[in-house]
Formats: C-alpha cells, sequence, structure tokens
C-alpha cells in the first residue's frame, strides 16, 4: 500500500532529476562554447582546458539522464509521456529498452548521448593542439543544439497529469530483432560523420595547412562507414522479414536519406587517397566531408519534420524549423569559412596525366555523386511537387533503376581498373597488357553463363563482375610471387598490404552484393494463390499444398497460421507463415500484420505471406522466388568484415 502511495511521488521526482539533468548539460554546453571561444581569442589554454571539462561533464550528465530514461522504459513508469506513448504491458523487455530509439524524444537523448561519448574520445585522441580546439568546439556546438532540443522543444521526461494504466505501445512492425538494432547502428554511423566535419572544418578555422585532418579523421570516417553499412543491411534485412511485399529495398525516402551519407562517405573514402599520398584533392575532400555531414543532419531533419510519409518516419513534430535554421547555419558558416580560406587549403601538386589513379578517383568520386544527386532528387521530389502543385507525386523504383544502373556499371569499371593504376602517371600499353588476359577471361565467362541467363542487364554486371573478381586475383598472385621470392612469410605480406587486401576484400564484397540483387530483381517472381486445407497448386515448377491451418492466442494476440510444403525438383520444403491479430491497439495504425515465412538456400529464397482467411473457409497466399538473393547478404557481410579489418589493422 506504502509503495502505491509513494509512487506519484517518486515518479514525479525521477522525471524532474531528468529534466534537471538535461537543463545543466545545455548550460554547461554554453559554458564549454563560451570558454573555447574566448580561449582561442586570448591564447589562454586555461579556458581551453574548462572548455574541455564541460564535454566531460555533458558526458556524465547525458549518461545519467539517458539511463534514467532507460530505467523508466523497463519499469514501464506511464507518467512518463515518452513511456506512455512507446510502451504498453504487452510489451516484451528488449523492446520496451528498445522503445529508447522509437520516438522521437528518446531518439534525439540518444543522439545527445552518442555525441557525447565522441567528443570524450576526441578530447583524449591527442591530435595537434590548434586543430584539436577548433574541432572540439564544433563538436560541442552541434552537441549543445541537440540539448537544446531535448530540453526546449521535445523533453523525454515530460509528466503525466492523469497516468494510464496502460501505454500506448510500439507498432508490431517494429517489434523485430532487426529493428530492435538498425536505427541504433545507423545513429553511430549517423554521428560518427560529426568527428570528420568537425576536423575538417577546425582546420579551415585553425588556418591548418597541413592534411592532419584527414589522417587524425580516418579512423572516425571507417568506423562510420562500417555502421553505416551495418545499419543499412540490417534495414534491408528488416524490411524482408518484417513488411511482407518480398523484396528488401523499396527506396523509402528514409531508406534514402540512410543511403546519401553512405554515398558521398563512400567517396570520400576514395578520394582522401589522394590527399595522404599526395596532397591532392585537398578542396574536394572537405567538400565531400562536408556533404556526408550535411546529409547525415538533413536525414535526421526529414524523419522528424514530417515532410515525408514513411513506415521509419516519426510523426509531425514542432522540430521541424529549429532543425531547418540549425542547417541553414551550419551551411552558411562552412561555405564561409571555406571560400574565406580556399588559398591554405588547396592542394600542393597537380593532377600530371589523364591515366592515373588520381584522376580515377576523381572519375569514380563523379559516379558516386550522381548516384546520390539522384536519391536527393527522388527523395525531396514529392516535397517540391507538393509546394507547386499541392499534391505529393511519389518517384518509384523505376526512376532509380533507370538512372542509377549505368553509373552502377561504370562504377564496376572503375573498380577493376582504378586499384591497379599507378600514382602521377601510368602508361597505356603496360597497363592494356595487364587487363588483357582478365578481360578474356571475363568475357568468356559471360558466354557461357549466356547459357543460363539470357538478360543483357545480368549478363554486362556478370561481366563486369568476373573482370574485377580476376583482376583482384591476378594481383594477389603477382603480389605474392613477388613478396615471396624477396623472403616475406604470408603473414609479413598480409601486414604490409593489409589495407590494399581490405579493399580488395570490400570490392569482392560489394561484387556479390551488385549480382545478388541484380539476379533476384531480374529472375525473381511472384504470385497469389488460393488454397484450401488439402488442396495443392502448381505454380510454374512449383507445387504448393495447404496441410493444415492452426490458430494460437498469447497475452498480446491472436495467431492464425498455416502449414505449407513446397516442392521443387523433388525436394519437400515446409513453411509457417502466421498473420497477427493484436487485440490492444493502442497507437498502432493497424493492428494486423504478417510473420512471414522463408525458406533460405543459396540459390533462392521461397517466401510466402498468409494474406487472408477468405469468408468460405479458403486461404490466399502470395509466395516469391527470389534466386541468389543470399549473395546481397553475404556480399554486404563481406564487405563489413573487410572495413572492420581495415580500422583494426590501420596503424595511424
Amino acid at each position: 500500500m506504502r509503495m502505491n502511495l509513494f509512487q506519484p511521488i517518486r515518479s514525479t521526482l525521477l522525471n524532474s532529476i531528468g529534466e534537471t539533468l538535461l537543463f545543466i548539460s545545455f548550460l554547461t554546453g554554453l559554458a564549454g562554447l563560451a570558454s573555447f571561444f574566448l580561449g582561442a581569442l586570448k591564447k589562454d589554454d586555461v579556458l581551453i582546458e574548462v572548455g574541455e571539462r564541460s564535454i566531460v561533464t555533458i558526458f556524465f550528465l547525458l549518461t545519467s539522464g539517458t539511463f534514467l530514461l532507460i530505467y523508466l522504459l523497463a519499469t514501464k513508469d506511464y507518467s512518463n509521456a515518452y513511456v506512455a506513448k512507446n510502451v504498453s504491458n504487452d510489451l516484451p523487455f528488449i523492446y520496451s529498452i528498445a522503445s529508447l530509439w522509437a520516438g522521437q524524444e528518446g531518439s534525439l537523448l540518444l543522439w545527445a548521448w552518442i555525441l557525447s561519448i565522441y567528443s570524450l574520445i576526441l578530447k583524449y585522441s591527442k591530435p595537434y593542439k590548434t586543430l584539436l580546439c577548433s574541432t572540439q568546439s564544433i563538436s560541442l556546438f552541434i552537441l549543445t543544439f541537440f540539448v537544446f532540443l531535448i530540453v526546449f522543444v521535445d523533453s523525454p521526461f515530460e509528466v503525466l497529469k492523469n497516468v494510464p494504466l496502460n501505454g500506448r505501445g510500439l507498432n508490431p512492425i517494429l517489434q523485430n530483432f532487426y529493428m530492435a538494432i538498425h536505427p541504433l547502428t545507423l545513429y553511430v554511423g549517423y554521428i560518427a560523420l560529426t568527428i570528420p566535419f568537425a576536423f575538417a572544418l577546425g582546420s579551415i578555422i585553425s588556418k591548418d595547412k597541413t592534411d592532419n585532418w584527414v589522417i587524425r579523421s580516418k579512423k572516425w570516417t571507417y568506423f562510420s562507414w562500417i555502421f553505416l553499412s551495418s545499419g543499412l543491411l540490417l534495414g534491408s534485412r528488416w524490411a524482408y522479414l518484417e513488411l511482407g511485399w518480398g523484396g528488401y529495398w523499396a527506396w523509402d525516402p528514409v531508406e534514402n536519406v540512410a543511403l546519401m551519407p553512405w554515398l558521398a562517405l563512400t567517396a570520400f573514402l576514395h578520394s582522401s587517397m589522394a590527399q595522404e599520398t599526395r596532397s591532392l584533392l585537398r578542396r574536394w575532400n572537405i567538400c565531400l566531408i562536408f556533404l556526408a555531414f550535411f546529409l547525415s543532419i538533413f536525414g535526421t531533419f526529414i524523419t522528424r519534420s514530417g515532410l515525408i510519409s514513411s513506415v521509419h518516419s516519426f510523426a509531425q513534430s514542432s522540430i521541424g524549423p529549429y532543425f531547418m535554421v540549425f542547417i541553414i547555419f551550419i551551411v552558411l558558416f562552412s561555405l564561409f569559412m571555406y571560400q574565406k580560406n580556399k588559398k591554405i587549403i588547396s592542394s600542393k601538386e597537380d593532377i600530371l596525366s589523364l591515366l592515373s589513379k588520381e584522376n580515377f578517383l576523381i572519375f569514380n568520386n563523379i559516379f558516386f555523386l550522381v548516384i546520390t544527386l539522384t536519391v536527393f532528387l527522388g527523395t525531396v521530389f514529392p516535397i517540391i511537387s507538393e509546394a507547386i502543385t499541392g499534391e505529393k507525386i511519389l518517384v518509384g523504383p523505376t526512376f532509380y533503376d533507370l538512372v542509377n544502373f549505368p553509373n552502377v556499371l561504370l562504377l564496376m569499371s572503375l573498380m577493376s581498373v582504378a586499384p591497379i593504376i599507378p600514382w602521377k602517371d601510368a602508361k597505356l600499353i603496360p597497363l592494356l597488357k595487364y587487363i588483357s588476359k582478365p578481360i578474356l577471361a571475363s568475357a568468356v565467362l559471360t558466354v557461357l553463363f549466356s547459357f543460363v541467363f539470357a538478360s543483357l542487364k545480368v549478363l554486362l554486371v556478370l561481366f563486369l563482375s568476373f573482370f574485377v573478381t580476376i583482376i583482384i586475383l591476378q594481383d594477389l598472385f603477382i603480389d605474392f610471387r613477388m613478396h615471396t621470392s624477396r623472403g616475406l612469410r604470408i603473414h609479413e605480406i598480409l601486414d604490409k598490404k593489409s589495407r590494399r587486401y581490405c579493399a580488395f576484400l570490400i570490392h569482392f564484397g560489394i561484387i556479390l552484393l551488385v549480382v545478388g540483387i541484380t539476379l533476384s530483381s531480374v529472375y525473381g517472381t511472384k504470385s497469389d494463390l488460393i488454397l484450401s486445407k488439402g488442396e495443392s497448386s502448381v505454380i510454374s515448377k512449383y507445387r504448393i499444398v495447404l496441410v493444415d491451418t492452426y490458430r494460437k492466442e498469447s497475452e498480446s494476440k491472436s495467431i492464425l497460421g498455416a502449414k505449407l510444403i513446397l516442392s521443387d525438383q523433388g525436394k519437400d520444403f515446409s513453411l509457417y507463415p502466421e498473420q497477427n491479430i493484436y487485440k490492444y491497439e493502442g497507437n498502432r495504425s493497424i493492428n494486423k500484420e504478417t510473420e512471414v515465412a522463408i525458406y533460405n538456400t543459396l540459390r533462392k529464397d521461397y517466401y510466402i505471406i498468409l494474406i487472408d482467411e477468405l469468408e468460405d473457409g479458403r486461404f490466399n497466399f502470395k509466395i516469391y522466388i527470389n534466386p541468389w538473393v543470399s549473395l546481397l547478404w553475404i556480399g554486404s557481410l563481406i564487405s563489413i568484415f573487410g572495413g572492420i579489418i581495415m580500422i583494426i589493422r590501420r596503424k595511424d
């Protein structure tokens, strides 16, 4: 009885503590910014130290606030408005914790907390002193903006006057393992882009004429790329398993805004090699890292402003105008500083030959940026069309596929040749001689595969895939033969050329990914069929039998399921698609969702959805056969693994 009496007081106290922690964080951020500014102006190390200590203080304050909100979510304290909006009595513990990033206020707090961790790491990373001061002040400014949002605009510690007995709960389609970690993974990658951006802008502000910012931010860019890649992979896997439409990428606006920073960052990772090696493309690299960061902030803005409709996006809120002002200020300030200091950041050398690695890196960047621009235009087109015509006109997958496919082919072509071209000036005849055998072998393999695959699109992709793979294998063979003849052991060769070999591994993974996407999109099939118990149907060469149906009940939902046997060339596969009807709707726009049944093999996925039960006792199913989609997942994992090895093995 006593616990019930004191529960409201305890809850109010905890939420008040949370709000106080955030408010003190904001004040500390302002004090830190003032200290950095005055310290840089007066060249006072004491004031700069005060600014650095403010970063440590904010980290501990935000850590306390974040874990306090997690506690409220885990204990389902509905006196907290955020908890009441995103948690319900029937929600499992793991999804109660994952609700931290399921809503607006919690995800903004998470964003600020992760950035405070990065800022703390930056404090102890020990780059050059002048570069560190300006870099820290920029990251602190961005951090303070996010703290401002959760203090004055969307607080995660708002208290409800009338405490409900049950919360509104988490949307059923978000109650999935991949979705529980996919947003967090993307956030880690998104936010990590702040540090390279701060290094780049900090180098301009501090008038640093060296290439230190690229070197110091390299591991941050690798780190961000790994997590953005992982986030995109997890999101695709979630869509494939949970949304029940047979695909893994729909060019949804929120998918797009996650892809765009990855594209810009990938372009930067390639061209930054020219700056590290020859101090080339210095302005270009600063612009690329600016673009990657701006796109990450743009993605955050567009998913929280209500400008787009997506299963991933948050409801319309009041933070949109604040984000818009912040983005405009950051862009204008960055462009002003860039323009003001163009001479300082100009390249120290020139590109000497059209046939050189640095020139091919520029071509590579151009193709990446064309794809980025295409995705950007397709994403914002509904917003532009609504502003002009009053009607949102969505851009479909056909547009993206049509425009981007030629660029993907060109990127694959560069992927084969660029790694083997030397810096400064390559000789055409030796290069043609080097690639002649791989081209011939790729052509022969493509002709052989033409008896299996008739699509010209597929054969083009296969030819380039064979070409890239054979070039990699040839280069590895020559490398190992040359170094072993000099007495080096295999582990010594791997250590010496780790960056190059990791790049090969990443490229090979991308090749598998592209092949998987191409084959599954060209040769994938889908069919609708209606069956009664015991009835069978033949679709193409597949025979499907509805063996039985069943019903189950749980605390939160009613389950309708079916057992089907699918026969393909003498092999039988049992599949159990289900349909869930949730008893408590809460904040769900729909209370019905499907559990897809998938039987995975290396060659194809058998993918069945239970659409509905018809009035006459028959059942409606949708069946997808997705060939070679496994290559997409395998290729993605190989590329991510290559990135992880690269960041571990990198010595600087």
